[in-house]
């Protein structure tokens, strides 16, 4: 990804399409700029001014979101806009935005044009036998030059969809196995070579048809507000990509996203170079439980049921979270690109999170190798009961998880925390605590006032023996905060691959408290979140941008993909504060190049890691391809090559016969047996585990002298 990753439905605002014609209020409008420019300039963290370089980083990031998928406007049209480059803090003043009114006429014109191509082309039958390529990263291609190129790419891309939605009709009527039946695995490759159907074809070009009509008609019928938002968003954008606005229905739709009572699939959604693109798996969700969804899949279509499936590329993030959401017990079918190229279907039974499944849980290893037993817990995010007295949370869970693994004998522990997203400051806070005596953890800085230092002061510990903390690219906020922490007191070696960089703290501002009383007519505003504070290391250094770098560092499967702070345009950079004082642990990492240098050699003589390294290598490769072939025969072959190669991968997933799990405590899965058997499984075959046990057990052997 190439720093596109925004917060879920933020691009609610951000239409690649035109409005219908209409009279927005201007009198809202200009208020709504007002209170915005003035809550960036007066508290956003960065303090950068309202001026013309600030006119400037928000007209291009208008001209993106204007037409986020470069399917509609020609060089032309950015000509014509690019008059206003310098002039948007003016028009904020003057409360006038004329150069959102003229992107809305310029939009509708080309919206139609397009509409027009489409019923043209799509009129003819497709030849699959021609060998030629599409381009869908928007940024190689570039903005069309001219209408004849404009309607050069929608043949293209009808041509494209219709070619997808060919192979999936044509899976249907060979009856293949549709894929992902809840629980179920990831459905195979494309059906061999089978002769050509003329009516098949012209059946998918009857249902992308239908699907661009109402991509058409929704663009064309959008409300002049919902443009003026898409404005709003570019001068947010242009502070950092956290901070963002959600006029009332995104508001509605983010409330109930994070009221945790949405009954669906735990998938949070947002937009990437015009496409529906999965952010992050919420754990417990229906998704999560499933396993084959993953953060990074870009969704091509949703269908209810039965029903005939809905593209939703182009779509907004809002109306497509709409079409994946629904009531408990239903089903729906999701068309996904994995990253490394696949196209599959994946059928999901909705359902509310099970919370039960977010919960810390924790299992004893034994490596007979070693002839040594160590403990292993696993968190998947920071929760936090907050109303509830007696609601359940993190610290107190984690904390549990490890007395209960120091009671069982264990010779060094390992705190999971990869795919960790984030959550409670407190509960991250606490759990740093249980692995040191007392001290400093984070520091947290507004922009207005020195750092407020956040500490352990209980005095007790949990756990003080052989510590090793797991951390990916995915590991972000507040697991970012547990790692550091550790990583500075030296209590802990971390493993893993670089953390995602999020270190900024966002609050949310209902608009409508800040409005005068006589101006209450212009109600609903609705939101803002704005960064205000940012996350420091208590060495001083910030956990913005550069995340935590692990100490011993292991190849990570995921690796390939472009994620975290610093893929993202105008995130906030790295910086400083003053360090705090604190005395590291007793028996510190003196020896950390000793460690270092074992787990090299082991990786070095695994072939497992060898093999891992070389498919991330494969895989970085193959994300790198953006072209995609409009050849049927070619277009199976190259798909049927993907899935070969991801159940080779997955083949290699095989388990460590020295090592055995038994789950320490209750647990999420303790009423499902054979879950808990497959995640006990689990652990057993994955190789960055079986690595940290090998540095506990060489921390374990060269205590106290390491």
């Amino acid at each position: 990804m190439k720093g596109k990753l925004f917060l879920v439905l933020l691009l609610t605002l951000l239409l690649s399409g035109a409005l219908r014609p209409g009279s927005p209020d201007p009198e809202r409008e200009k208020v709504l700029g007002k209170m915005i420019a003035n809550w960036l300039a007066n508290w956003h963290y960065s303090g950068m001014k309202i001026d013309d370089d600030f006119s400037a980083r928000s007209f291009a990031q208008y001209t993106r979101y204007l037409d986020n998928g470069r399917n509609f406007l020609v060089q032309a049209d950015l000509e014509a806009l690019r008059g206003y480059a310098d002039k948007i803090d003016d028009e904020l003043q003057a409360g006038d935005f004329a150069l959102t009114r003229l992107g809305r006429q310029l939009l509708v014109q080309r919206v139609q044009q397009a509409q027009g191509f489409a019923r043209e082309t799509l009129a003819k039958p497709f030849d699959f036998t021609i060998d030629e390529q599409i381009e869908l990263d928007p940024d190689k291609r570039g903005t069309c030059r001219d209408l004849g190129e404009l309607r050069a790419w929608w043949r293209k891309w009808l041509k494209y969809l219709t070619l997808t939605q060919y192979i999936n009709l044509q899976k249907t009527a060979l009856k293949t196995p549709a894929a992902g039946a809840a629980g179920a695995r990831e459905n195979g490759p494309p059906p061999e070579a089978a002769p050509f159907s003329p009516a098949l074809e012209a059946k998918a070009r009857q249902a992308v048809g239908r699907s661009v009509e109402r991509l058409f008609s929704r663009l064309l019928r959008e409300r002049s507000e919902e443009m003026q938002s898409l404005f709003f968003n570019s001068l947010t954008a242009s502070f950092d990509p956290h901070s963002q606005y959600f006029p009332p229905r995104a508001k509605e739709d983010f409330d109930i996203e994070m009221s945790g009572t949405l009954e669906g699939i735990g998938a949070l959604l947002g937009e990437d170079d015009g496409f529906v693109k999965i952010f992050e798996i919420i754990p417990g969700s229906p998704a999560w439980i499933q396993g084959i969804l993953k953060a990074e899949d870009v969704i091509l279509k949703v269908g209810q049921g039965g029903e005939e499936p809905v593209d939703v590329v182009g779509m907004s993030v809002s109306d497509a979270a709409r079409l994946v959401r629904g009531r408990k017990g239903s089903s729906v079918r999701l068309t996904v690109r994995k990253p490394d190229g696949r196209i599959l279907t994946v059928s999901l039974v909705r359902n509310v999170v099970e919370l039960q499944e977010t919960y810390a849980r924790s299992a004893v290893l034994t490596d007979d190798q070693l002839k040594r037993s160590f403990g292993y817990v696993y968190l998947p995010r920071f929760y936090h009961d907050f109303n509830r007295a007696n609601g359940r949370n993190a610290a107190d869970d984690v904390g549990r998880e490890v007395r209960r693994l120091a009671g069982r004998g264990v010779e060094g522990i390992v705190l999971d925390l990869r795919g960790n997203g984030g959550g409670a400051l407190e509960d991250a806070v606490r759990t740093s605590g249980l692995f040191i005596e007392k001290g400093p953890v984070v520091q947290v800085k507004d922009r207005h006032s020195a750092p407020q230092v956040y500490e352990d002061r209980d005095g007790e510990i949990s756990w003080d023996g052989p510590l090793v903390v797991l951390v990916n690219s995915f590991s972000a906020s507040a697991s970012e905060i547990v790692a550091a922490a550790l990583q500075d007191y030296r209590r802990a070696v971390v493993v893993g691959d670089h953390t995602f960089g999020k270190g900024t703290v966002q609050v949310m501002l209902d608009l409508d408290r800040y409005l005068a009383p006589d101006m209450a007519r212009l109600k609903p505003l609705g939101a803002l979140t704005l960064t205000v504070q940012k996350y420091y290391r208590i060495t001083g250094g910030s956990t913005q941008y550069q995340g935590v770098v692990p100490d011993i560092l292991l190849p990570d499967l995921y690796a390939y993909l472009e994620v975290g702070e610093k893929s993202q345009k105008n995130s906030l950079p790295w910086d400083t504060v003053p360090s705090l004082s604190f005395s590291e642990w007793k028996d510190g990492r003196t020896g950390l190049a000793e460690l270092q240098r074992r787990s090299q050699q082991r990786l070095a003589a695994s072939d497992r890691f060898r093999r891992l390294a070389e498919s991330v290598e494969t895989l970085r490769k193959q994300r790198q391809k953006t072209q995609a072939t409009l050849n049927l025969k070619k277009f199976l072959a190259e798909q049927d090559a993907l899935f070969r190669q991801a159940e080779e991968r997955k083949s290699e997933e095989t388990p460590f016969p020295y090592l055995h799990a038994v789950a320490a405590g209750e647990g999420p899965e303790a009423g499902d047996e054979a879950k808990r058997k497959e995640w006990l499984a689990d652990l057993c075959q994955d190789p960055v585990i079986e690595e940290s046990l090998r540095i506990l057990g060489d921390m374990k052997a060269a205590a106290p002298a390491l």
